[in-house]
């Protein structure tokens, strides 16, 4: 019977517990660096709520026509900001009413724009827009970037933004002319 060198037993036993340790500590650093790829990569997070006279989150997203819109760029306009549903019945209700202040005030430094619901498919924002006859930027959010941005959970929702790009007012539903009016009295000069 042939018996292997001692030496060469001690070599390969060794050999074993370094490739052991080798996978142990491989195993113990696994979870830390599957960690820090999931939190550490993570976008800075906006704040959890937001007040009156806090800044407007910036963003830019594609409208219908492919165009890019830029929040940041629209400094100096007082914007409505609106997160709609193409079926939503309020929506269907008081579109009209901001389609007119959009075009009876867009020359004094109104922007009104629209941001689709992320599971509204572009067909029927298309066909949104064309029953309501908007001619104001219809924004797309298919991945639910800008709600989650502005924290919106429930449609329809809209924001006010004032020409120095802060939140000032928030309404839930419907929307009327006079809310309007009451909330941007201090930045345009919109007649009764």
């Amino acid at each position: 019977m042939s018996r292997a060198p001692k030496s060469s037993t001690n070599g390969r036993q060794q050999n074993c517990r370094l490739q052991h340790r080798l996978v142990y500590r491989l195993l113990l650093l696994l979870p830390l660096l599957a960690l820090l790829l999931l939190f550490g990569c993570q976008p800075e997070k906006p704040p959890a709520e937001f007040s009156l006279g806090d800044p407007a989150p910036d963003f830019a997203a594609r409208d219908l026509d492919g165009r890019v819109v830029v929040l940041s760029s629209l400094r100096g306009k007082a914007v409505i900001l609106r997160f709609f549903e193409s079926d939503c019945r309020f929506c269907k209700a008081d579109t009209p009413i901001l389609a007119e202040l959009s075009r009876r005030y867009r020359q004094d430094g109104l922007m009104v724009l629209y941001v689709g619901s992320f599971y509204d498919q572009e067909a029927a924002l298309r066909a949104f827009v064309a029953e309501q006859g908007i001619d104001f930027p219809v924004l797309l959010d298919q991945s639910a970037r800008l709600a989650d941005l502005y924290r919106i959970r429930v449609y329809p929702q809209t924001l006010f933004i004032s020409p120095e790009q802060t939140l000032v007012g928030a309404l839930l539903g419907a929307v009327g002319a006079a809310e309007v009016r009451e909330i941007f009295a201090p930045y345009l000069e919109l007649a009764p």
